[in-house]
């Protein structure tokens, strides 16, 4: 073989072994509040942490027994990576109260979200939170 396809070859090992590694760095992301099965008010904050704090991020609520799944408004991460969104669980008033729901916060989704979107299901993300669940008070 000749040294421009030995050299060739050795900077493409590198280069993918660079991209693979990258690609394998996972993003983290947890919901550190409300805690799971925890009782909260129609409008509580939803906190967490991600280890890369500059991906667009979503909190989604899910009424346990309906089909929809509601965007919550805009995430703002902080550089160390906390995150503090307040959302909105059922409906105003006492029609949703002892009602379960289901809280999740995902990053880069493959769709577009916007606050108030109802989706027919989780959206696929890069990057899921664990699913939460909480009981309105």
């Amino acid at each position: 073989m000749s040294h421009k396809i030995v050299l060739f070859t050795v900077f493409a090992v590198i280069f993918l072994a660079a991209v693979l590694n990258v690609n394998a760095e996972e993003i983290k992301l947890r919901i550190t509040a409300p805690l799971d099965r925890a009782e909260v008010p129609e409008r509580p904050f939803v906190e967490g942490t991600i280890t890369d704090p500059n991906v667009k991020l979503w909190v989604v609520v899910h009424p346990v027994g309906v089909s929809d799944y509601w965007v919550q408004p805009n995430v703002t991460i902080k550089e160390d990576g906390t995150w503090k969104v307040k959302i909105y669980i059922g409906r105003p008033g006492a029609v949703d109260l002892d009602k379960q729901f289901e809280i999740l916060a995902v990053t880069d989704p493959e769709i577009v979200l916007t606050e108030g979107k109802v989706l027919d299901d989780w959206p696929n993300a890069r990057c899921k939170s664990q699913v939460i669940e909480v009981r309105r008070k």
